[in-house]
């Protein structure tokens, strides 16, 4: 039988739910889709908050506004190499570990939340640059992206969050991730859980994050599990690698509890820049009958659910995902172009945030 992080039951297949999209799937010509275990693109250590930051670049159009990526939990900026590829005929691509993921240091005082990622990103982000960019995000990375997209918005042009980490506290047998994780915010637990993840063997935990993650985990060759492996092989060596992993669902779970502009629900409502939500139909880590409750969290947002697909549509479904997120940008070029008779409406938000012009809701910076 083989050991797994954490339960992977989830809820129910909901395939009829794809009835929900209402997004226009872009003709663009786009990049090819990379086999899953393909290398990512190279990348540089960028010294953030006293600490280094990996990033990653993908080359794409001189001049185009490039794209950022922000990576789930236990996850790293190869996540995103298939979608990459895919958008690098429309963006450059930047892709960071967050830290105390992938090749990144823990942060300073190992305070994992995603608002310190959030300052990390905004400030990788700055490094190279500034806005106004595209910001993606996927599971725990959406929740970061979104605070982000909040605090920031001179950088942001549109944000896109892939199967958002969005709060969900019903104590129910067939919502997502187990809600017997909320153990782990009891003292001494944190280190009992990061010596039962280090227990599982590489390629164990990578078979059992394949079946959690994706809709079809058929999909996924021996040789993806293999590469995966070594990955976490590699990981494992580092001292802070399950600490970190721990550290970051613990610091989720927090932010689930407390008040504030940096809830979720409160980030969304201050987001400025176009949104779409990408959800797939068969995640079980995070309950796609959320959708629209999360899309309804923002002012101006539009929805694609993929029949099939799991919690990392980058990964599973990498073109439709381009195609969904390449539509995105289209509409929001033609918003930005577009007279506003009231000035307030979504051209106008569109307009200021990918003019950079300075709308400031709160500081965030590394």
């Amino acid at each position: 039988m083989t050991a797994t992080p954490w339960p992977t039951q989830g809820p129910a297949a909901r395939d009829e739910l794809s009835a929900l999209s209402t997004v226009m799937l872009s003709e663009h010509a786009l990049g090819p889709v990379p086999p899953l275990a393909t290398p990512g693109p190279p990348g540089r250590t960028e010294l953030i908050d006293g600490g280094g930051v990996y990033v990653r670049h993908q080359e794409g159009p001189p001049g185009a506004v490039p794209v950022w990526f922000v990576h789930g939990l236990g996850g790293a900026s190869t996540d995103w190499t298939r979608l990459g590829s895919a958008l690098s005929t429309l963006a450059p691509g930047y892709a960071l570990d967050l830290p105390g993921s992938g090749r990144s240091d823990p942060p300073p005082g190992e305070r994992y939340s995603p608002v310190v990622d959030a300052a990390a990103t905004a400030a990788a982000i700055d490094r190279a640059g500034g806005g106004p960019v595209h910001l993606v995000g996927n599971s725990y990375g959406g929740v970061v992206a979104t605070l982000v997209a909040a605090r920031r918005p001179d950088l942001i042009g549109t944000l896109t969050l892939l199967s958002p980490a969005v709060p969900d506290l019903r104590l129910t047998k067939d919502r997502g991730a187990d809600a017997r994780l909320g153990l782990l915010l009891l003292p001494g637990t944190a280190a009992l859980a990061a010596t039962r993840l280090a227990t599982i063997p590489p390629l164990e935990r990578a078979r059992g994050l394949g079946d959690m993650c994706f809709g079809n985990p058929d999909a996924i060759t021996d040789d993806d599990y293999l590469a995966l492996a070594q990955e976490h092989t590699w990981r494992a060596a580092l001292p802070w690698a399950h600490a970190a992993t721990i550290g970051s669902l613990r610091g989720l779970m927090k932010s689930y509890l407390r008040t504030g502009r940096d809830t979720f629900s409160a980030a969304a409502a201050q987001v400025v820049a176009p949104v779409l939500v990408i959800w797939g139909t068969r995640d079980r880590l995070v309950d796609v009958r959320l959708a629209p409750r999360a899309v309804a969290a923002f002012g101006d947002a539009e929805l694609l659910v993929l029949r099939g697909c799991g919690h990392v549509p980058q990964m599973e479904e990498p073109l439709l995902t381009a195609q969904a997120i390449a539509g995105h940008w289209e509409r929001a070029s033609a918003a930005r172009t577009a007279p506003d008779n009231d000035g307030a409406g979504p051209g106008d938000h569109a307009q200021r945030a990918l003019s950079g012009a300075p709308e400031m809701y709160g500081s965030l910076s590394g």
